[in-house]
């Protein structure tokens, strides 16, 4: 079914999952708990259905990351993050995303408001590819009925339709300070940061295997950096 009650229960899987290494192919445990846990929301009925999407979800090799989920070699779910915020105008955040992420493409305008304090948020997960750290964001979107609806440019509408480029932006700008907190002058973006990923749940079959990919931004990174807060105030 479609809405965010499912929404929420397949990202609960996913977190759950994600501690337990994606093993859910190799692992009769872990079926038979994953079973319990779609009894235990009233869905036991669909059991066998949750599983069977879900190892191929972690079993399919994503085109972004060069491997299946399972096969990660460092994954860390909903990795916590705190900024903070000096008087920032979210319309130029909004300005900055248009720029340098799917830029030319049509997007709602960010509600217009003054933020400041401290912004607080958690990537569903964060894992390394090739020695670069990057962030996976798991979505349930249903963008259509056929797998052959989840093309690139079908996924893309629906990141920008719902605002999930300026949320990238934020989680690769978290993890770009935890790197250089991490690695210090020794930190470039090219050689440790992998990018922003977006699993589409439903389209796990589809032409992309579900997957759109947003390189680092480096520029946006660098403006976002000057413009949200001092270096020194960070933490993540």
């Amino acid at each position: 079914p479609r809405g965010a009650f499912a929404g929420n229960f397949l990202h609960g899987l996913l977190e759950w999952l994600a501690g337990e290494g994606f093993a859910l192919d190799s692992s009769p445990a872990l079926q038979q708990s994953l079973r319990r846990r779609c009894e235990r929301q009233g869905w036991g009925a669909r059991a066998d259905e949750v599983l069977g999407w879900l190892q191929r979800v972690v079993g399919t090799p994503l085109p972004p990351l060069g491997r299946a989920l399972h096969q990660l070699p460092a994954a860390m779910p909903e990795m916590e993050f705190w900024l903070p915020l000096q008087r920032l105008d979210a319309g130029r955040i909004d300005a900055l995303c248009r720029q340098h992420l799917l830029p030319g493409r049509d997007r709602p305008a960010l509600a217009g408001r003054t933020l400041q304090g401290l912004l607080m948020g958690f990537a569903d997960l964060v894992v390394e590819i090739d020695g670069r750290a990057g962030v996976l964001d798991h979505k349930s979107n249903a963008l259509g009925e056929r797998d052959a609806d989840y093309t690139t440019e079908a996924m893309a509408a629906a990141v920008l339709q719902h605002g999930y480029d300026v949320q990238a932006a934020l989680y690769l700008l978290a993890l770009q300070r935890l790197l250089k907190s991490r690695l210090g002058a020794g930190y470039d973006a090219a050689r440790h940061l992998h990018g922003a990923t977006f699993l589409f749940l439903r389209g796990i079959a589809g032409p992309a295997a579900g997957c759109l990919h947003l390189a680092p931004p480096s520029a946006l990174l660098a403006a976002l950096e000057t413009m949200l807060c001092p270096p020194q105030e960070a933490t993540a």
